[in-house]
């Protein structure tokens, strides 16, 4: 129809317009485009305990006692800048973390599924052994389901179940993720 309508020559000249307005496009956005940050894991294993990137807040304690609190400036051959001063991440003992910081109450992912889990088990074995009606043994069966959140809830707040620190050696590790590239002709530091 479109094709009909246009004489070949028309149509090549639209389709190369708008190869170039592509062209020019991707030119523009890649020009704009900047290089990704560096990252600062703690980790227990495998596992990925707190994450860090250059701009984060971080507060640590060093071999000789000191403990610098500033903003991570840069990421660079496992070193941490912290407000421009270089540490070796084999100095750092303890990652500090903010005592005053309160994790929000979700019930997001593994949570859902084991407060629906755990309230399901309970209703169809307090059913099935007849140890109580269906209206209470659902009853029952939220309370126990979430009986688990309000306790992580309360002691939450109440200052009981949160972590201030994490100690680097035996069981917590850091890992410095370094995406800078060394301009060509010069060593790293």
């Amino acid at each position: 129809m479109l094709f009909n309508k246009l004489s070949k020559a028309s149509f090549v000249s639209l389709v190369m317009t708008r190869l170039l307005l592509l062209l020019l496009f991707f030119s523009l956005l890649s020009s704009s485009s900047y290089s990704q940050k560096g990252y600062l894991f703690v980790k227990n294993g495998r596992h990925k305990k707190v994450t860090y990137v250059e701009g984060d807040d971080i507060h640590v304690r060093l071999q000789d006692g000191s403990s610098p609190k500033g903003t991570i400036t840069l990421l660079r051959n496992d070193t941490i800048f912290i407000n421009g001063y270089a540490v070796p991440r084999v100095n750092v003992t303890e990652v500090l973390l903010d005592p005053n910081l309160k994790q929000p109450f979700t019930t997001g992912g593994s949570n859902t599924w084991l407060v629906i889990g755990v309230a399901a088990l309970t209703t169809i074995t307090l059913v099935a052994t007849k140890a109580a009606s269906e209206e209470k043994a659902l009853v029952i069966g939220m309370a126990a389901g979430l009986g688990a959140l309000i306790i992580k809830y309360v002691g939450t707040r109440l200052g009981l179940f949160v972590r201030k620190k994490y100690k680097i050696g035996k069981k917590y590790h850091l890992q410095v993720l370094d995406f800078h590239l060394a301009p060509p002709g010069h060593k790293a530091f």
